[in-house]
This record gives C-alpha cells, sequence and structure tokens, in this order.
C-alpha cells in the first residue's frame, strides 16, 4: 500500500516536498490507488490544489499552472499556436500523458523533459516557490537551476509566456534514441510570406545539452523559399552549431538532430513546398 498525501494549498504541498524530498511522486486526475509504478515513493496528490491548475490567458499573456497533467495541457493549453499541444502529445503518449504531470516533466530527469523545448522557443518565464520565498526566472536560467539543484523544497508553480501572433507558424518534432535513453527535440516558429521564410526562430535539445537557440541555421532559412533544399541545408547546420558546444561530436547524435530539425522544419513548410 502506497502512502498517499492529498494537499490543499500550495504551502501544503511544500511542506510535503520538504519532507520527502526525492521521494515524491507527484500526480494529478488519476485514481491514485491503482499506482503500480511508486515502489518506495510518497505519492502526492495536486487535483486539490486549485492554483496549480489554472491557465489564465490574460491580453497577450499566458500563465499555465504545474499541477495539470499533459493530457490535459494536449487538450487545453492556448495562446502557443498549438505548439505545447503538440508538444506534449508527442511527448507522452496516450497511455501515460494522463498520468504525468506538468511539474514532474519540467525535471531534467524526467523522460518528458523535451516539453521545455518549446517552453525555450517561447521564451518563457517559470514560477518557483518553496516555503522561504518565490522568484521567477527565465526558462534557460530555470534549465541551469534545476540541472544543478533548486533550493530545497522548492518547485515550479507555473510557466509564463507571451502569446505568439495567429501569423505564426509552430512545429514540434522528438525522435528517441535506439536502445538506450536519451531524446532529441526541436521546436521551431516563422511566418510564411507566399512561400518566404521569415523570422524563422529553431530551438534544439540534443542528448547532451539542454534546448539551446540554433540562430546559424536561422539565418540560412530565412528570406528564403521554403524548399527541401533549405530544410536539408538547415538541419545539417543546426547540427553542426549543437555539436560545436557539446563534448565531443557524436556521428549518432549528428544524424538524430539533423532528422528532427527536418521534421519539425518540414511539418511548418509543407504546404508551402513545391511539388
Amino acid at each position: 500500500m502506497h502512502a498517499i498525501e492529498t494537499p490543499k494549498s500550495v504551502p501544503d504541498l511544500l511542506r510535503l516536498i520538504t519532507k520527502h524530498g526525492k521521494r515524491s511522486l507527484l500526480v494529478s486526475g488519476v485514481d491514485v490507488s491503482a499506482d503500480q509504478a511508486a515502489t518506495g515513493k510518497v505519492i502526492i496528490d495536486l487535483t486539490g490544489i486549485e492554483p496549480l491548475h489554472e491557465i489564465d490567458h490574460k491580453r497577450d499573456k499566458i500563465m499555465i499552472g504545474t499541477g495539470m497533467n499533459l493530457g490535459r495541457l494536449t487538450r487545453e493549453a492556448t495562446g502557443a499556436n498549438g505548439l505545447l499541444r503538440q508538444a506534449a502529445s508527442i511527448v507522452a503518449n496516450p497511455l501515460v500523458r494522463n498520468r504525468v504531470t506538468f511539474v514532474e516533466a519540467l525535471h531534467p530527469e524526467s523522460p518528458y523533459f523535451d516539453i521545455t523545448t518549446p517552453l525555450v522557443l517561447l521564451e518563457a518565464k517559470v514560477r518557483l516557490q518553496s516555503l522561504t520565498g518565490k522568484r521567477t526566472l527565465p526558462i534557460r536560467d530555470y534549465l541551469e537551476a534545476v540541472t544543478k539543484g533548486l533550493k530545497k523544497g522548492e518547485i515550479a508553480t507555473a510557466v509564463e509566456f507571451s502569446t505568439l501572433p495567429p501569423e505564426e507558424k509552430v512545429g514540434f518534432f522528438r525522435v528517441t534514441r535506439m536502445g538506450g535513453k536519451g531524446t532529441v527535440s526541436a521546436a521551431a516558429r516563422m511566418k510564411l510570406v507566399r512561400t518566404i521564410c521569415v523570422d524563422p526562430e529553431i530551438v534544439v535539445s540534443s542528448l547532451t545539452l539542454i534546448p539551446l537557440r540554433a540562430k546559424v541555421a536561422e539565418k540560412e532559412i530565412a528570406g528564403k523559399a521554403a524548399s527541401e533544399a533549405s530544410i536539408k541545408s538547415a538541419s545539417v547546420i543546426a547540427a553542426d552549431e549543437i555539436l560545436a558546444l557539446a563534448k565531443k561530436d557524436n556521428a549518432y547524435e549528428r544524424t538524430l538532430i539533423e532528422i528532427t530539425v527536418a521534421r519539425t522544419l518540414r511539418s511548418i513548410m509543407e504546404g508551402s513546398i513545391p511539388v
């Protein structure tokens, strides 16, 4: 029989996380009594903490509470032109997405951590809270902080970002490493004026690096017509760019980056590429 905690407020939750630390397993919207994958864990059900389940859309800003599961994020995330819904549906398959909380996916050891790739593209900010205070970090600063380890008992309570203009096209794709742990993902946004790529932005997360902008690859397609040639060129350049920052240039990782970036760009451009 698993220990199950049902906090009703964020302070109650923080006290439990401070007490149980890494043994905490945060769930939401599922039958926690039936959870079979939590051996040695203390299950903390976030369902009763209303502020963690809000999606607040005010003018050009979106705030999403981290207590919701990825299934709800797939159905209801707004303001990102479908980017977050698409990403959530890809990083977590239908069998598990209703069991994985947004806050758990934001942890670097989570198999669903690729949800942070579109958040970098959106230049999101992460609201953090502990028993001793609150802070808000840009997503890149958050990724560095959470990789090193957050303060004791501190968790992300919400993610906020500006809405995208309706004419912005977006895309996301992820590939999983064969025969081992690790994923590569890419997110992109741009405008297509007729068939011309305008103001493209590309973010890539590799096997060894947290999400980074591929600015040289962006320049490669900016102002050019959508085409398979431009997709191929940008994907190769993105791999060069990302792996230049890695500890070593791995041929397999290079291939995964090229595939991921190409699939992401193609999903945006496909309607504009001449047949």
